[in-house]
């Protein structure tokens, strides 16, 4: 079972502001990861991966301060 986490309004207006390629590859990227459990890192390129690690780092945080960390 995956752990609960929190997608707030940073990420997603953060995504919304990229390139619609982008755009779409992190998003299914998030999915991947998040939602089905799986690593994304097939799905994108060198930079996509450094954008992601961006990306993903925020609802890192967003979730330990949502308080659904787990912990």
């Amino acid at each position: 079972m995956t752990m609960p986490f929190i997608i707030s309004s940073r990420v997603i207006n953060t995504i919304n502001s990229m390139a619609p390629t982008d755009r779409a590859v992190i998003s299914q990227a998030l999915s991947k990861e998040y939602i089905l459990g799986e690593d994304p890192d097939s799905l994108l390129s060198p930079m996509q991966k450094v954008i992601y690690a961006i990306i993903r780092s925020y609802v890192r945080q967003d979730t330990k301060r949502g308080g659904l960390s787990g912990q």
